[in-house]
């Protein structure tokens, strides 16, 4: 009679017209705001990853590619900056989804079900991504309970609870295998039925002393307190929260990492809600803040969690038989690339993210006009919040570069260079020479007070048998005197681009003039 009394009403509820099914709320209004202070709790700005360049010396007047990764920043655990992502479909193991989970590393998603009255175990293989999930197992728990409506474990997962309308109670379940679920074994109940007689969700505080269970009956949370922890045997009423002002058909709970929050979902009004806690997991001070509208993805919402670092929600619904994604993530603004050529960083260029709220990549393209130069870059990156972070700085060198000894080096091209040397020690450049498969360039050199051009083979890059024709000029041919390495035998700043620039090593030495060359 309770079973059938239940599945009337909430017939009776889907069959309400949407206008007055939302008869508490008229209208939404949203308001953003813009965080501007660095260390607020659970708000963070954007950050960075892969930030690399694809040469290490690179040429005058040619390009080297500067880069970075940029993920937006999250306002963690804070549901109005929530955005719809992606779902995964379920309807192939339950018609009828209740709740869902997750265990600790985010690899195993669970979801309950009165369709078939079972726990659904689904692979993940890339960590709180649901597009990755994949079915797993299922455990059976209509023994106990008919219509299982929501579910959640201990701290190391060797227990699973589940809750049910059809007993009023909750189940313990023990696991052999922590988070396995064919290894469920039933072991012991709490009636919860004098609060609620349709109880809906159940959570734990961060430690086990306590047990929270959501229920439609009285539009309430309950709280009770666990003498040993995650033992429910051990579980006496304490106190409750009136939720009926913002939900008339609670159906599922979670707090955030530190419990200063508490989220209730309900398809009375389809939406999650969030409120502020006083005293952490003391629901008695809980106060509601705001809420996130789940209608456009699904009219029966029933069941909700995080993922590990409150930058993702999940709620599953009856309506489509889905696990919908929500990203509480910014959106990426633009990205600005400095260089440093005179001692200070310059802006010289920007590239726009789109607003994008995944991962993306700033890819710069910048051409050095000097020479012998040894130049800075950052990127940084900004998102909607208003906050901005910046890679660590990169290094990159313009050739014709003076590597060893004293001088003043000018350059009108990559092939044209002056030194004017200082003093008699030896100097050796780094000078960028011709693409692979080219066949021939002049490359005229001019060293002031230098009175012999010596060209030598280089131990790391790739002249042989280079051989000096002037003290100005130097004329190679490919086939004769150069040994061009296919990329992958080049070094590994340099590999990676078939259009490769090779460097080569010129040493000037100054010594006595040697007549008749």
């Amino acid at each position: 009679m309770l079973n059938a009394k239940m599945d009337e009403k909430k017939e009776l509820i889907k069959q309400l017209p949407r206008e007055l099914r939302r008869r508490r709320i008229s209208k939404i209004i949203v308001v953003s705001l813009v965080l501007l202070l660095l260390g607020v709790e659970g708000f963070a700005a954007p950050s960075y990853s892969n930030v690399g360049q694809n040469v290490t010396y690179v040429g005058m007047n040619e390009k080297i590619e500067l880069r970075a990764k940029w993920t937006p920043g999250a306002d963690w655990y804070d549901v109005s900056e929530g955005v719809y992502n992606d779902y995964l479909d379920v309807s192939s193991q339950d018609s009828d989804p209740t709740g869902l989970t997750f265990n600790n590393d985010g690899s195993k998603l669970y979801v309950v079900g009165f369709g078939n009255s079972r726990v659904y175990e689904y692979n993940l293989s890339t960590p709180y991504d649901i597009s990755t999930g994949v079915y797993n197992d299922y455990l059976d728990v209509s023994t106990q309970d008919a219509y299982p409506a929501g579910l959640t474990f201990n701290d190391d997962g060797t227990k699973l609870y589940v809750v049910g309308t059809g007993g009023d109670k909750v189940y313990e379940y023990n696991l052999s295998t922590p988070y396995d679920i064919s290894t469920g074994v039933y072991n012991d109940y709490l009636d919860v039925s004098s609060q609620d007689s349709d109880p809906t969700g159940l959570t734990f505080n961060d430690d086990g002393t306590k047990l929270y269970v959501v229920g439609n009956t009285n539009d309430r949370v309950y709280e009770y307190n666990l003498s040993t922890p995650y033992d429910i045997s051990t579980g006496v009423y304490n106190d409750y929260l009136d939720v009926s002002s913002q939900e008339s058909t609670p159906t599922g709970l979670t707090f955030n990492n530190d419990g200063s929050k508490l989220y209730v979902v309900g398809f009375g009004n389809d939406r999650v809600y969030e409120y502020n806690l006083s005293t952490p997991y003391d629901i008695s001070t809980g106060v509601y803040n705001d809420c996130l509208d789940v209608s456009g993805q699904d009219t029966y919402p029933t069941g909700i969690a995080f993922n590990n670092d409150g930058s993702k929600l999940y709620v599953i619904g009856r309506g489509n038989d889905r696990v919908y994604e929500y990203s509480s993530a910014y959106k990426l603004d633009v990205a600005i690339l400095y260089i440093n050529l005179t001692g200070s960083y310059q802006a010289v260029d920007t590239i726009d993210l789109n607003d994008s709220i995944t991962a993306t990549w700033s890819n710069f393209s910048y051409t050095p006009t000097t020479c012998n130069k040894v130049v800075g870059w950052k990127i940084t990156a900004n998102d909607s919040s208003g906050t901005s972070n910046v890679t660590t700085v990169g290094t990159f060198y313009t050739m014709p570069y003076l590597v060893v000894g004293s001088g003043t080096l000018t350059c009108t091209n990559k092939h044209n260079a002056t030194l004017t040397q200082t003093g008699s020690q030896g100097v050796s450049l780094y000078m960028p020479f011709f693409q692979r498969n080219a066949t021939f360039k002049e490359c005229s050199y001019t060293c002031n007070n230098c009175d012999t051009l010596n060209i030598t083979n280089a131990t790391e890059y790739c002249i042989v048998n280079a051989t000096t024709k002037s003290v100005t000029s130097v004329r190679f041919d490919e086939g004769v005197f150069i040994k061009a390495f296919p990329p992958s035998s080049l070094p590994a700043a340099l590999a990676g681009s078939l259009a490769v620039i090779v460097i080569v090593i010129y040493t000037y030495t100054t010594r006595k003039k040697i007549t008749g060359w």
